[in-house]
Formats: structure tokens, C-alpha cells, sequence
């Protein structure tokens, strides 16, 4: 089930084909858990698929609470109906439309695949309904350039958390880097010498090339003489015992943490937020999608597309434009159009096309 525009709940049950209520039974495959179930599945994204890291782990995050709630309810996952699907995300009225979207995506992924290994009965995936999300139906949610100077000001520091955080906010803000790039980043990734910087691009499986601003690499040079030492080749690592890589969860609190503390109300907090600013910001300075598209990595234009609903001073000169003349123009040109005809009326059919309808009456 899921929430339609007014927010009513919509059963996925209601979606099942005429022929499940004469589909026999397919025998249960007990053997496999659901556990087992869900780690070949991300083996396959992964091996065959070649899905990056942060996509698989977003679908082992969607999908242990549902066979969670399918143990605790005593349902083997093999036995899962429309039922179940319908029953658990009612159980979740908080989530957003997209984001049962995505729960649905991840549902229907689990049990596509467990029918291809013979674990469940085939069909069901294609009966989880999902609800409609329209391209751009929503503007880009990040905060206002002004309260990412602030940000970073407040981050300014001679602490070691402040050092380590400043360097990567820069990272977010100035580049547009998303929180992977950021967090995979490797001391190999950082051309000194030709001030460049190559960040990983696991969602395009490619790297990037940029130049390196002095300002950017002033603070992650200071941050390199007090990085802990580890074997670790990621430039940013925790910096508690055991030094590791940080996580994306780590990377992400760290974000919304500072920007709640500053006060800032924003409809999303986070890294990606800062990605979203530094756009807009770019667009209000005159660049052009093509160009922003480029900076921020994306590989079609149609990704970037989104940033012309906030592009005000664009928008101010459509607004401008005299409509008048046109509306005239396209008045005189349907007066001289060929006019319409109902369907049905044959006599002027004939007159337009002259053509012979033979027997047709």
C-alpha cells in the first residue's frame, strides 16, 4: 500500500492480476533464510550488476527491517503475499511517497530474485504496486549560499575535529562532491604537483578531474599534518582508536549536527544539501546547466535539468515576456487552419481527404 496525492491509503492488493486467484501454490524452498536471501542478492548487484557500494548498501538497509518484521510475525519471506506488503508499509505512515518508492523498488528486487533461484513463487514482484513520482516534482532542497558561508565559518577552528571537518565541508561546498566522493578520496587521489584532484566517481565508475583551489588545498594540507596515522590511504578518517575510513552515516551526522546547531531550519540536512547549494549558486552567477552539469559530474544534461526551477532571474524574464502578440498570432493561424470535423461525419471526411470510402456508410 502507499499514499496517493491526498494522502489516502491505497492497498497493494487492489493491484493483484485475475489470474493469482487461480494460480497454484509453488512448494517453499525453507532451506534458504532470508538473511542468506539477502546477501545473494547484493552479490549479484554487485557481481553481475556492478551496482556501486552505496546503492547496495541502501538496499540491505530497505530490506532487513522487512524480513524483521516478517520473523517477528512468524512469516517465512518465501510465504510473503500482497498481504504482508500491504500490512508492513502501513505500518510505516511517516515515510514520503518517494520514499516508499524506494522500499517498494527494493521489495520488488528481493523477490524477482528469489523467483530466478527457484525460492519463491514468480510473480509477485510484478504486483507490488508503487506510487507515481513525477520528474521535478520537486525543487532541489538545499540550504541558501549565505547560510553555507556560514557553515564553513563556523567550522573554522584549530581543534583537530575542526581541522579534519573544515577540509571536508570545503570539499562538499566549493566542488559539489557527494559524500562518497568525499569520503573516498585517497592521499594517491591529490596531484601536488599539478594541483589537480581526481575524486573516485563510483556511481559513474569513472574519476573526476578538477583543478585544485588554493583555498581547498590550503585546508586539507593543514588537515594532512595532523591526520592520524594509519594505514588507511583515505585522506579523511575517524579520529578515534581504531583509525579507519568514515562512514557514510559519520559523514552525514557531522553535516546536519553543525547545521542544527547553527540554528538553520532547511527542508534537508546533510552533505548533499551542500551539493544542491553550490548549484544554485552557480546558476545565480550565470553558468549554464551544460556547465553545472559538468561540475557537479553528471553524465546527461536531463540530471541537472532540475536546477532551472530555481533559476529566478531566468524565470523573471519568461515572466516578462508580452504574451499578447503571440495569443494573436495563434488566433489568426486557427482561423486558417482546416477545421475540425466530429467523428463520424463522412461527408466532410470526403471533402477533405477526397478520398472514396467505398462501401463504408
Amino acid at each position: 500500500m502507499f499514499h496517493d496525492q491526498h494522502g489516502k491509503l491505497r492497498s497493494a492488493v487492489a493491484h493483484r492480476s485475475a489470474s493469482d486467484a487461480v494460480r497454484p501454490a509453488v512448494p517453499i524452498c525453507k532451506d534458504v533464510s532470508g538473511e542468506e536471501a539477502l546477501d545473494d542478492l547484493v552479490r549479484t548487484l554487485r557481481d553481475d550488476c556492478g551496482f556501486a557500494g552505496a546503492t547496495l548498501h541502501n538496499r540491505r538497509r530497505s530490506l532487513t527491517p522487512f524480513l524483521a518484521w516478517l520473523a517477528a510475525r512468524g512469516r517465512a519471506w518465501q510465504a510473503t503475499t500482497l498481504e504482508d506488503v500491504t500490512a508492513y508499509l502501513a505500518s510505516r505512515p511517516q515515510w514520503s511517497r518517494a520514499t516508499i518508492a524506494f522500499h517498494v523498488q527494493s521489495l520488488r528486487a528481493l523477490f524477482r530474485h528469489g523467483a530466478t533461484r527457484g525460492w519463491c513463487r514468480a510473480g509477485l514482484a510484478e504486483t507490488i504496486d508503487a506510487p507515481r513520482l513525477y520528474t521535478h516534482e520537486r525543487l532541489p532542497q538545499g540550504p541558501q549560499w549565505s547560510e553555507v558561508q556560514q557553515l564553513l565559518d563556523a567550522n573554522r577552528g584549530d581543534t583537530v575535529t575542526q581541522i579534519r571537518n573544515y577540509a571536508m565541508l570545503m570539499l562538499l561546498a566549493v566542488y559539489g562532491f557527494r559524500s562518497s566522493e568525499v569520503r573516498g578520496l585517497t592521499l594517491d587521489d591529490i596531484d601536488w604537483d599539478q594541483e589537480r584532484i581526481h575524486p573516485p566517481r563510483p556511481k559513474q565508475r569513472k574519476v573526476g578531474q578538477y583543478p585544485l583551489v588554493r583555498e581547498v588545498g590550503e585546508a586539507i594540507l593543514r588537515y594532512l599534518t595532523i591526520r592520524p596515522r594509519c594505514a588507511s590511504r583515505t585522506v579523511f578518517v575517524t579520529l578515534r582508536r581504531p583509525h579507519r575510513p568514515l562512514s557514510d552515516g559519520g559523514l552525514s551526522t557531522m553535516v546536519r549536527v553543525r547545521q542544527q546547531r547553527l540554528g538553520q531550519t532547511l527542508h534537508r540536512y546533510g552533505p548533499h544539501g551542500l551539493r544542491h547549494a553550490g548549484a544554485t549558486y552557480l546558476l545565480a552567477e550565470g553558468f549554464t546547466l551544460k556547465q553545472i552539469g559538468d561540475h557537479l559530474g553528471h553524465t546527461m544534461v536531463r540530471a541537472t535539468e532540475i536546477y532551472a526551477k530555481v533559476d529566478i532571474t531566468s524565470l523573471r524574464e519568461v515572466g516578462d515576456v508580452d504574451m499578447a502578440a503571440l495569443v494573436e498570432h495563434e488566433r489568426r493561424c486557427a482561423a486558417r487552419s482546416t477545421p475540425f470535423f466530429e467523428e463520424g461525419d463522412l461527408n466532410a471526411l470526403r471533402e477533405v481527404a477526397h478520398v472514396a470510402l467505398g462501401g463504408v456508410q
